[in-house]
């Protein structure tokens, strides 16, 4: 497969992961200075302040780096769950549309896509993008590591539940997640699980957190649904409910 068609195939299933071939426009950042670039993550996490409503640098820099994982990794990871060969996620490759001003997309800039296993796509994603950012991030603000981590582990498995409700066989999907979250370690180490709640004739697949990503701290935010904050029995009644819904 080229990279066009296995972008289109993705987002035949998922419609909002969509990725670029191209960076045209102003508003395209190159991942590799936000890795290694200590004045371009600063200014590029400022811009982000008025869009994530905070004025709290450290809070900026946690929404930041979920908004910028999920970008970087969803259509890579949702390439990963149907099957197909994944684009190339290296920094040097790889730019992000800044437009909200917090991440919207992401481009792939290499028309090469490559058939990986759990291990390997871990290898490429994880330890090779993911791993040197979140220390770049940390190192630049007063924001912790685990933190970071507990965002980009929950954005990872955003992107596989995405594709799991998309209408395709389900447990060749959460199979391909487990198997890709046992390989993050031990960077996904205690950050989060994959859970199967049922009720009734129905089971829902969720992420249980590890960790908060501070949402609650800006001016207009709250708890996300699957936050480390909320009661265990409060958030398994929640998706009870939820499953009840779905079959009324």
């Amino acid at each position: 497969m080229t990279l066009d068609e296995v972008l289109a195939a993705v987002a035949g299933h998922v419609s909002y992961l969509r990725a670029s071939t191209a960076t045209e426009g102003p508003d395209w950042q190159p991942c590799a200075p936000l890795v290694s670039d200590a004045d371009t993550l600063a200014r590029v996490v400022a811009n982000t302040k008025t869009g994530f409503a905070t004025d709290d640098d450290a809070v900026a820099a946690s929404l930041f780096t979920q908004a910028y994982a999920f970008r970087v990794a969803g259509v890579a990871l949702a390439a990963h769950a149907l099957d197909l060969p994944v684009p190339n996620v290296d920094p040097a490759v790889t730019a992000v549309r800044l437009d909200k001003p917090r991440p919207s997309a992401v481009a792939y800039l290499d028309p090469h896509v490559t058939a990986r296993d759990a291990p390997a796509l871990v290898a490429a994603l994880v330890e090779g993008h993911f791993a040197p950012f979140v220390a770049h991030v940390h190192g630049a603000f007063r924001v912790g590591e685990r933190l970071l981590w507990g965002n980009v582990a929950a954005s990872c498995a955003a992107a596989f539940r995405a594709v799991e409700s998309s209408g395709v066989p389900r447990e060749p999907v959460r199979e391909r997640a487990g198997a890709f979250v046992a390989a993050a370690q031990p960077w996904f180490a205690g950050l989060g699980d994959f859970t199967v709640v049922e009720h009734a004739d129905r089971n829902g697949w969720y992420w249980d957190r590890g960790s908060c990503c501070l949402w609650f701290r800006t001016t207009n935010g709250g708890l996300c649904d699957n936050c480390s904050l909320i009661d265990a029995s409060e958030l398994h009644e929640r998706r009870i409910r939820e499953l009840a819904e779905r079959a009324s």
